[in-house]
């Protein structure tokens, strides 16, 4: 080939390449800008009409089926920390997995893979911005010019912090449209309390009465009216954990909350078949706002993802603590709780505290106890004649009456003696019940042996069984002689029924009713042998 006929294939060439450019390659790019200007400017016509605003839309349009199929693909970035492994999505920047790191075993409190917890804004791709070994920021481009940044910071005492941020780089004023703060669905929980995790799970919030020193949580489920008080923080708990936003310059918006099929799960120990598996779903609205041109809006929330630890939470803000059940008598419960851990203070093994909590609760009540105890033998020794008057006088409910208060009276017995110790221990009990039901301290607890998470259940159910052996015992030697067939095979078979119930129950729980009823077999056993030998 000439150079006469290398410079003519270059300029045919150059002249293709132009020809392309001009009338293919441009037209095309032109006219997807076009579509593109179109589709802000309607818009933005749209957000206007709308709400009457002169400025532009600046919040996510929801993609359409033709362009989600050209979305970016959900990237996944984590952060590791000293007390969990967290993972953020890109869509909406929520926690996808919060890999707690549990004293016994390591627990996903994000078990259903929905949006996230705390995601916002899901229809914007985010991407990791910045990060330290305790926090992380992402950003999201809105629109061009306007972009909206996430930062999560995470604190050693649990009360970590999260701020959005929209920055408005343009020339004029752009409107955000409102968001919301998504959580669950669902909230995972240790094995121990698996079972029961459907029915513990709940969305809630707090709120300051007028006239209350403290304020009370609340339960809001799917079709509930709006709080008619300001609310403080809101999430979902169950038993053991708890995941709540803290608005802290922005005011709290409205609730939305639902139950979302999360799974199955046998029923009834699977006699039952299969049912659905439901975990709340909760959603805090926020109201939309202008970012003026060259500025920035923030709203700025503290949170908190995690166990609900009762001696942290009296030395944390907001309250936390009234997210704990104690239950009716909880002002017993928390006495009770202080008095543990003082002991456990001492002693360093939780299962012991417990046996000193109940031998300490057996020395209060020791008079009431004997009482019992005295009441139980003397209407021992009186059933046989009992007995006798019912049958003598069973037509006439006038002489049984008066005989039956003469019996009384000749051997000095009070009915009711028995009754007032159990109505005094019966509170002290379903207090203590809730206390070490709901007692984070406890999880993970070693006792002795075999029982190593005083929190879960006995895995070779020797403590309830040991437990209905002693009741067995003490309910052998104290029913009265003559006492009715059906009445006696009740005593007879509740220790059974004592043993089965307990078995499901927390070990720490059983220990302390075991502890219990040794006391007051052995207190049983000397007030019947010193009766015996004054008879």
């Amino acid at each position: 080939m000439n150079n006469r006929q290398f410079l003519i294939t270059v300029m045919l060439f150059l002249l293709v390449i132009t020809g392309y450019n001009q009338f293919v390659a441009l037209p095309k790019a032109r006219a997807a800008k076009e579509a593109a200007e179109a589709q802000l400017k309607k818009s933005v016509q749209e957000a206007q009409q709308a709400s009457g605003s002169q400025t532009v839309l600046a919040a996510p349009i929801s993609v359409s089926k033709e362009k989600k199929s050209a979305a970016k693909p959900e990237e996944l970035i984590t952060l590791n920390l000293p007390h969990a492994d967290v993972t953020f999505s890109s869509k909406g920047a929520g926690i996808k997995t919060y890999l707690f790191k549990d004293v016994v075993d390591d627990v996903d409190l994000t078990p259903y893979k929905g949006e996230g917890y705390f995601s916002t804004m899901p229809q914007v791709d985010f991407a990791e911005f910045a990060r330290t070994k305790d926090s992380i920021t992402f950003v999201g481009d809105i629109v061009p010019g306007f972009s909206v940044y996430k930062t999560f910071r995470f604190n050693e005492n649990g009360i970590n912090n999260v701020n959005v941020t929209f920055e408005n780089k343009t020339s004029q004023n752009l409107a955000v449209a409102p968001w919301s703060w998504n959580f669950g669905p669902g909230l995972a929980t240790v094995k121990s309390e698996m079972n029961d995790n459907e029915r513990e799970s709940k969305a809630v919030y707090l709120v300051q009465e007028e006239g209350k020193k403290k304020p009370t949580l609340e339960t809001f489920a799917k079709g509930d009216k709006q709080p008619s008080l300001p609310w403080t923080w809101a999430g979902i708990q169950n038993r053991y954990f708890l995941s709540v936003l803290i608005p802290q310059n922005w005011k709290g918006g409205d609730l939305a909350a639902s139950s979302e099929k999360i799974g199955t799960q046998k029923r009834m120990w699977g006699l039952a078949g299969e049912g659905d598996l439901k975990g709340p779903q909760f959603s805090i609205a926020v109201a939309g706002t202008t970012v003026e041109a060259k500025s920035k809006v923030e709203y700025n929330s503290d949170f908190y993802f995690g166990p609900k630890d009762y001696k942290a939470f009296l030395t944390l803000p907001y309250h936390l603590d009234r997210s704990i059940a104690f239950g009716f008598f909880g002002a017993l419960g928390k006495i009770a709780r202080n008095v543990l851990e003082t002991f456990y203070g001492w002693t360093g093994n939780y299962g012991v505290a417990i046996i000193m909590l109940t031998v300490l609760l057996q020395a209060i009540l020791f008079k009431f106890t004997i009482m019992q105890l005295k009441s139980a033998a003397q209407m021992k020794k009186v059933q046989p004649e009992m007995k006798r008057i019912q049958e003598k006088y069973k037509g006439n409910p006038e002489a049984l009456n008066r005989e039956t208060l003469n019996l009384y009276k000749k051997y000095n017995v009070n009915p009711l003696a028995g009754c007032l110790p159990l109505l005094i221990q019966l509170p002290i009990f379903l207090a203590l019940f809730n206390a070490l039901r709901t007692s984070w301290s406890l999880h993970g607890a070693k006792f002795v042996f075999w029982i190593t998470d005083l929190s879960s259940k006995d895995p070779y159910y020797l403590l309830p069984i040991l437990m209905g052996a002693v009741m067995f015992f003490q309910q052998k030697g104290n029913i009265p002689a003559g006492t009715d067939p059906s009445q006696a095979a009740m005593f007879k078979y509740m220790p059974l029924i004592f043993t089965l119930l307990f078995m499901n129950f927390p070990s720490g729980l059983v220990l302390y009713w075991l502890t219990n009823s040794l006391l007051t077999y052995g207190i049983q056993t000397l007030i019947n042998r010193k009766i015996a030998k004054a008879n």
